[in-house]
């Protein structure tokens, strides 16, 4: 870590922690060496994204790590993970939430309140931020059918805006946010679906059991490792019709549970699974002339 950042921090008394292995940052359980800062309220978050960006100091924010893929080598970006700043309010149809909030955990938070909107959420080990940003999804349904607003903060300018539903540019898996700067601190969730409390937890029970059964979750991996490419064609038919279930690169492969998945066997590298798939791809636009995009993040 730069001198002047680790000053800048101790100085705001962020919490940080140099040569972390980025292993353990993600699901995938793949990456180098990094530096991690974890922001103890909104305000430092803020503050020590302005100081990056002015001091041109490369920062990524980070929630659970259940989409990311971190290279092999030392990670130079300083990590800021978002863990701790998970407060969450929950009113009379209404959810304000902090980035770093756990999307299991607020699914049952506004379970318990009576609200079943959420339950699709349960399985997916992510953030509010993260689902914010890639408009995260799961059995049918997306998290932007359920954002009012998002508050976010441009460090540059050191503005906070807010951006209604309507302006978020959202599609599938995809938003603003994405091709831009700007730092998802809250977000305002519409809560409608009411439900008895144990109607809603049986539902999310089934849910997690579904996927438990169809999905290879005893094993690292980011989730679905592609976009659909239309919204009728499901990727894991469509590689396990192409027969690329098993399909291997080092230690990385296709699942033979879900062919949606790249899993690490054990040993996986960021090259592996690069390798494997941009393999993927290959074979799928060669065959069916479908091109592929990944659904995960890279982060060096």
């Amino acid at each position: 870590m730069r001198g002047h950042v680790e000053e800048f921090l101790k100085e705001k008394d962020i919490p940080y922690r140099s040569g972390v292995s980025a292993a353990t940052l993600s699901t995938f359980r793949i990456g180098g060496v990094c530096d991690v800062a974890t922001p103890v309220c909104l305000q430092q978050l803020m503050e020590l994204t302005t100081y990056c960006a002015y001091h041109d100091h490369a920062y990524r924010i980070i929630g659970r790590g259940s989409n990311l893929l971190f290279g092999d080598d030392r990670i130079e970006a300083l990590l800021i993970k978002t863990d701790l700043l998970d407060a969450a309010e929950i009113g009379a149809g209404y959810a304000l939430v902090q980035c770093g909030c756990s999307l299991p955990r607020l699914a049952r938070k506004v379970a318990a309140l009576g609200y079943a909107d959420l339950a699709f959420a349960v399985g997916i080990p992510g953030s509010v931020g993260g689902a914010v940003y890639m408009n995260a999804g799961a059995l049918g349904k997306e998290f932007s059918s359920l954002v009012t607003w998002v508050e976010v903060y441009d460090p540059l300018r050191r503005e906070i805006r807010t951006y209604f539903n309507k302006e978020l540019n959202y599609s599938y898996r995809n938003s603003r946010f994405q091709s831009g700067n700007e730092v998802v601190l809250r977000a305002s969730l519409r809560l409608e679906l009411i439900t008895k409390k144990d109607e809603i937890l049986d539902v999310m029970r089934l849910n997690i059991k579904k996927r438990a059964s169809s999905q290879p979750l005893e094993m690292p991996s980011v989730g679905s490792a592609f976009r659909r490419p239309a919204p009728d064609i499901a990727i894991g038919k469509l590689l396990d019709d192409l027969g690329l279930k098993g399909l291997r690169r080092g230690g990385a492969a296709i699942s033979e549970k879900h062919a949606g998945f790249i899993v690490n066997l054990g040993g996986a590298t960021a090259r592996d699974v690069k390798e494997l798939t941009v393999a993927v791809q290959k074979i799928v636009e060669e065959k069916t002339g479908i091109h592929l995009i990944p659904e995960f993040q890279e982060i060096t």
